[in-house]
């Protein structure tokens, strides 16, 4: 077959301003790269939207916190705790059984659980299928502290909730009372 330098360089030319026409912005007219794989392309907006929805569930539980005055504070996990009562001895560490007396809440303030209802929780610390807010709490409490928390839904019930009354991605709060050892 023969070819003409002639319309290779005229084919060459087509087929690199189409493949430069196809990465312009068509608003800006910029040209457009992406370090992105086409898997992470599709995963973006859910990645934003979940980031979204990260930052209303803080606003409401910084507003719920506002709303009755508390002095609390942020762990780095995102849970929010204030000590009311320091209680006595040793802190509580991995694998030590811990009992609570509690309340929880909503943020609406509807309490829906409590130990006088339910019964008091008894768990090992870090060893059991208790809520990840109540393993962080117990490493920062003493027997006979009282603590209040803020809990956000990752540390609560998570996305599915908790099949009664806890919606998913729903934060919660609770009052807790460290029994003796």
């Amino acid at each position: 077959m023969f070819f003409n330098p002639k319309h290779t360089i005229l084919f060459c030319l087509i087929l690199g301003t189409l493949t430069l026409a196809g990465c312009h912005d068509r608003e800006t007219g910029k040209v457009v790269t992406s370090n992105q794989t086409p898997e992470e392309d599709k995963e973006k907006p859910y990645i934003e939207g979940n980031k979204e929805i990260m930052r209303l569930e803080q606003e409401e539980m910084e507003l719920f916190i506002k709303r009755y005055g508390w002095n609390m504070q942020h762990s780095g996990t995102g849970l929010y705790y204030q000590i009311l009562a320091p209680g006595h001895g040793e802190l509580f560490h991995e694998g030590d059984s811990v009992t609570l007396k509690y309340r929880t809440f909503l943020l609406t303030g509807e309490r829906i659980y409590d130990s006088e209802s339910n019964g008091m929780k008894t768990f090992k610390v870090a060893r059991s299928e208790e809520i990840v807010a109540l393993h962080e709490i117990a490493t920062l409490l003493r027997p006979g502290a009282k603590a209040r928390l803020v809990i956000p839904s990752h540390l609560a019930y998570g996305v599915s909730g908790d099949g009664n009354k806890v919606n998913g991605r729903m934060p919660i709060a609770m009052t807790v009372e460290c029994c003796e050892r």
